[in-house]
């Protein structure tokens, strides 16, 4: 088994674990993400694990990933996806037994129709067919922004699930970044900002596809782009998420070769919402190039949100972005360690437990220095899913973005990251280093020289 089939494996785990309730807890789903982890973590390793796959396991795995999308049928009124999952088998199946280049495109345009299909059939044009009030925050901030009103007046009815699993409403502002509804206002003069989240899912697959393509994993990507099932319910539900890691994947595949498009990329992901900036976390760590270009964008990010942020006053705009996700209470009916501690009535994980889980995880992450595309984002996706499991609450689209970079792990299998991407890891963490080294070497030395009780004359040496 490769370290390629393990990180689809992982992929495929993950990916059931979220369509099993939704992204809502049940100890499959828990279990399930647990078994990501494991393959993640033995993907690491270059080393085969246990017997190699047959070849027939190129077709079945991306199939068996597209099998999840059945679970559809349960949430959506209109059965569509035995149909589309039957097509994008066959989709898979043609790619992978011809691969010729009209094989590909046919195979793309049956896939493509397929996921099209899934959401024209149980899409409500300009509403939320489920009463998703993530979309209609960005409906409603994008009509503001087009009647020339701050898009972070609006108020708009949110649920907040209270202990023990009651759910009632409150009224929110606009909890995202400003650049979505300057993103989505030519798509709300349409009827409907998710065409913005159908495109984002088209550069998506594009930029994994570039990284595959100079990988030489082309053929494996792109059955694990025609087989990913959560674009559907990311496109229908409108959340934003879909929109963050279609610019994260076009910064980390055109940072070295294209900066300006990766720093306007960069900047739309830093400007929508902060919970995917987890996933920035290693390569800031170990690429100097990344950590220069996210300061450049930092700088262009913040001088866009700025006169938002004055406008809406910097404590109200503080709170609406930010604040309020400190504030509501944990909601015990996600994909979470607490959801699952509170369902067999135990205390949930203090936040002391839980930043010390996220604490370990990112030392463990970053002290195995990647060598390779695959390696970064399969620690990235380990950090991100650790990080979501004891978070206050994780449903569908948070674990969309750890489920994102392990599609990108498995396009970056074997690509060498380049010297100039990944040099050292920063110098303030060097410096701290060489200073905790040099202090434990000066305590063991203290510790070795003789004190009064062994005096010179006795001829007591550092060995004796």
């Amino acid at each position: 088994m490769t370290q390629s089939d393990r990180r689809l494996l992982s992929l495929i785990f993950l990916s059931f674990a979220v369509m099993d309730q939704f992204g809502n807890l049940s100890s499959v789903a828990l279990a399930c993400v647990l078994f990501s982890l494991v393959f993640g973590v033995l993907s690491l390793s270059a080393a085969p694990a246990a017997l190699p796959l047959p070849k027939i396991a190129a077709v079945l795995l991306p199939i068996g990933l597209a099998a999840t999308s059945l679970f559809y049928s349960i949430v959506f009124p209109h059965p569509v996806f035995a149909w589309t999952f039957a097509v994008v088998a066959i989709a898979v199946a043609i790619h992978m037994a011809l691969r010729t280049r009209t094989a590909t495109v046919v195979a793309f345009v049956l896939t493509g129709g397929a996921a099209v299909a899934g959401i024209l059939a149980n899409l409500q044009w300009g509403m939320a067919s489920i009463g998703d009030d993530v979309f209609h925050f960005q409906q409603t901030a994008a009509q503001a922004l087009l009647n020339g009103q701050n898009p972070y007046a609006p108020l708009v009815e949110s649920a907040n699930v209270l202990p023990p699993g009651k759910a009632n409403w409150i009224l929110l502002h606009f909890p995202y970044g400003p650049v979505l509804p300057v993103l989505e206002a030519p798509f709300r003069l349409l009827g409907d900002i998710r065409v913005l989240h159908v495109l984002a899912a088209v550069v998506l697959s594009a930029a994994v596809l570039v990284l595959a393509r100079r990988a030489g994993t082309f053929d494996t990507s792109a059955c694990v782009v025609m087989a990913f099932p959560l674009t559907v319910g990311m496109a229908l539900f409108g959340w934003v998420d879909i929109v963050t890691m279609a610019a994260l994947a076009t910064w980390f595949v055109s940072f070295r070769t294209h900066p300006r498009l990766a720093t306007l990329a960069l900047v739309i992901a830093l400007a929508v919402k902060p919970t995917t900036l987890i996933a920035l976390v290693p390569i800031l760590f170990w690429s100097v190039r990344g950590r220069r270009q996210v300061a450049i964008a930092a700088v262009f990010t913040a001088l866009f949100v700025l006169p938002f942020a004055l406008f809406t006053g910097l404590s109200q705009f503080y709170y609406d972005v930010l604040g309020v996700q400190l504030a509501v209470l944990p909601r015990l009916d996600s994909l979470t360690v607490n959801s699952f501690l509170n369902a067999y009535g135990l205390p949930v994980l203090p936040f002391a437990v839980s930043a010390l889980v996220i604490g370990v995880t990112t030392v463990m992450v970053l002290r195995h220095r990647p060598a390779t595309y695959g390696e970064l984002f399969t620690g990235t996706a380990i950090l991100a899913t650790v990080s979501f499991l004891v978070a206050k609450w994780a449903y569908f689209n948070y674990y969309y973005i750890p489920a994102v970079l392990l599609m990108l792990a498995v396009a970056g299998n074997s690509l060498p990251l380049d010297a100039p991407e990944m040099i050292r890891p920063p110098a303030v963490f060097l410096a701290s280093a060489d200073w905790l080294r040099r202090a434990l070497n000066r305590r063991r030395r203290r510790r070795r020289i003789p004190g009064a009780a062994f005096p010179a004359s006795h001829g007591a040496g550092p060995g004796a």
